[in-house]
């Protein structure tokens, strides 16, 4: 008890402790996690204002292009001087009004460059998005990919809020901004970036675009390290208008292009090392291109781990004391049922001497009561004699029943085999129960068909069949001398013969004994929970007394002769002709 008393107060004290760790630990790690949440939420901005930088370089690009193609009365011509004069400009492209390919030509695809071009111009064209009539603002993103949801077009074809553009001096687009976008295609090196624009006279002219530099413009606009580091400012190239671009950054920030390869990166050089605790994903034309943004570990909130450290600590010593405490009892209950076991095994020993005693001399009494000349009380001494011969070999029944259930399973150790003729072992077990079934009312038939003498050990097949017997005495129903009735009589069964090579034995000659009866039988799903130590299918007041164990010890006594105990199938032609339960016995003949 002040063992258990100590336990329930080490538990009542941990447990709350450990409840108190977790909860600590969980709100940490929700707090950390709200804490980054925030930070990334705020360093966003940086992101997206480094977005606006990229696309503002194409939207520059774009602007250019327009005004060039706007002053050219001849489209080719001008593509082809702009290839030659300006670096951004890595071949132009025309496409007729139904499809086909007008400009370049073979000639004008020349050298490995050329080549490279001309392989990927089907797929380029038949890619291409398609252009409709919008006005081109600050964010070209709308219309710049296929598949793209285009901006809301008014009833004549112009992007609401449009105004009406010069174009080329044709009259058909001479009053409206021509319909542009852009267009991403992979080839050699990586993702190359094409400006498609609408041509009077359904026409179609777009612009590839060098990616070394167009890259470089990027890299331009973009803060350097040095200056991001310093907190000074990066001004944009003469590529736009706008205003140039604060490099003072909080941790660092990364470009990746299409392949997660890091094209520039600039800010704190140790936060590239953290995971990015921001990702933002560019606008066109590079929407498979990212932002990413990275900050130091000191900047980075970081829960404490000693909550959690302690709640796991106390689960530890919660476990390791219901172990200890468990092992304890389990070794004190050990210990206790083997001293128990011990004692019954030396107790049983004991009685076996004065038992044999008690029997030797019971059977000397009768002897000398027989040369006695008949009379009433020579019959009265006969008859008590009787008694105690009865109950004496009941004792020892009991007796052989405890040492056999302490005695190690699975071992065949203590088998004395012995020519014995098994039907006169039968009939001798049989006239002990004689006088008791017949007080209950119960007909006792044996068929025997083993003539042979076998080796068994008699003792076993005793303890085994008494064991049977008594079962059948005390669950067949009673008839007293007022309704003995022949159709509703008890009645018990045993049926003997020899079997060669039975189950997974072949060549060994087994005894065969089927015990059955016609009371109230045995349940199939009750098969095996029999034959369990001290286990009882009805443990009521009016069921018959007994302590659980005779087909323990039957079974355990069969298999360490060699053979086996079942409970027969209420299906079988024995047990459904008589209604009742039924045994199968098989007893190993000679050494195993």
């Amino acid at each position: 008890m002040p063992r258990q008393l100590f336990v329930a107060l080490l538990l009542l004290v941990i447990t709350p402790l450990v409840m108190l760790g977790w909860l600590s630990a969980n709100a940490a790690r929700q707090g950390e996690q709200a804490a980054k949440d925030a930070l990334a939420k705020l360093l966003s901005t940086q992101l997206f204002t480094a977005n606006d930088e990229v696309i503002g370089v194409f939207e520059a690009y774009a602007d250019d292009f327009d005004d060039r193609l706007n002053e050219s009365s001849d489209v080719i011509e001008t593509l082809q001087e702009m290839r030659r004069n300006h670096p951004i400009v890595r071949q132009g492209i025309v496409i007729g009004r139904e499809g086909q390919l007008v400009f370049p030509t073979n000639i004008d695809l020349n050298g490995r460059d050329g080549a490279e071009i001309a392989a990927s111009l089907s797929g380029i064209i038949d890619s291409r998005p398609p252009l409709q009539h919008a006005n081109r603002t600050s964010d070209r993103t709308v219309m710049a990919v296929k598949g793209v949801a285009p901006p809301e077009i008014g009833q004549q074809g112009f992007s609401k809020g449009e105004e009406p553009r010069a174009f080329g001096g044709d009259s058909q687009f001479s009053e409206v901004n021509p319909p542009s976008g852009w267009q991403r295609w992979y080839m050699g090196d990586g993702a190359q970036v094409l400006y498609w624009v609408a041509l009077p006279g359904g026409r179609f002219a777009g612009i590839l675009l060098d990616r070394s530099r167009w890259l470089a413009d990027l890299i331009a606009v973009l803060p350097d390290d040095v200056a991001a580091l310093s907190g000074q400012t990066q001004r944009r190239t003469d590529l736009t208008t706008s205003e140039p671009l604060n490099g003072a950054t909080i941790g660092s920030i990364q470009l990746v292009d299409e392949a997660k390869q890091v094209v520039y990166r600039w800010g704190d050089r140790a936060a590239f090392e953290q995971p990015a605790l921001a990702v933002h994903v560019l606008s066109e034309p590079l929407a498979s291109w990212q932002l990413q943004v990275h900050v130091s570990e000191s900047l980075t909130p970081v829960s404490s781990l000693l909550p959690l450290y302690f709640s796991l600590g106390g689960i530890g010593l919660l476990v390791c004391s219901v172990g200890v405490y468990v092992l304890s009892s389990v070794r004190r209950q050990i210990a206790d049922a083997r001293s128990r076991v011990n004692f019954a095994g030396q107790v049983s020993h004991e009685l076996r001497t004065p038992l044999t005693n008690i029997r030797l001399y019971t059977e000397l009494a009768e002897l000398d009561l027989e040369r006695l000349d008949k009379s009433p009380q020579q019959q009265t001494l006969v008859e008590r004699l009787q008694v105690i011969d009865y109950e004496s070999r009941r004792l020892q029944r009991l007796v052989s029943g405890v040492l056999e259930m302490i005695r190690p399973s699975g071992k065949r150790s203590g088998v004395r085999y012995q020519e014995c003729r098994v039907c006169e072992l039968v009939d001798q077990i049989a006239q002990q129960f004689a006088p008791s079934f017949a007080g209950a009312g119960i007909e006792l038939e044996v068929q025997c068909l083993i003539e042979q003498t076998v080796q068994i050990d008699p003792d076993v097949f005793e303890l085994i069949l008494v064991n049977l017997l008594s079962n059948v005495e005390k669950y067949v129903p009673r008839q007293t001398g007022a309704d003995n009735d022949s159709d509703h009589a008890g009645r018990c069964e045993i049926h003997c013969r020899l079997e060669s090579s039975c189950g997974d034995k072949p060549g060994q000659t087994f005894v065969a004994v089927t015990v059955i009866d016609n009371g109230p039988g045995i349940a199939r799903r009750y098969a095996k929970r029999i034959f369990r130590p001290f286990a009882r299918i009805d443990d009521s007041i009016s069921a018959p007394s007994g302590t659980g164990i005779g087909l323990t010890i039957a079974q355990r006594a069969a298999e360490r002769h060699g053979g086996e105990l079942v409970l027969l199938n209420s299906s079988s032609k024995d047990v459904r002709r008589l209604g009742g339960a039924g045994f199968r016995l098989l007893l190993a003949t000679g050494p195993v």
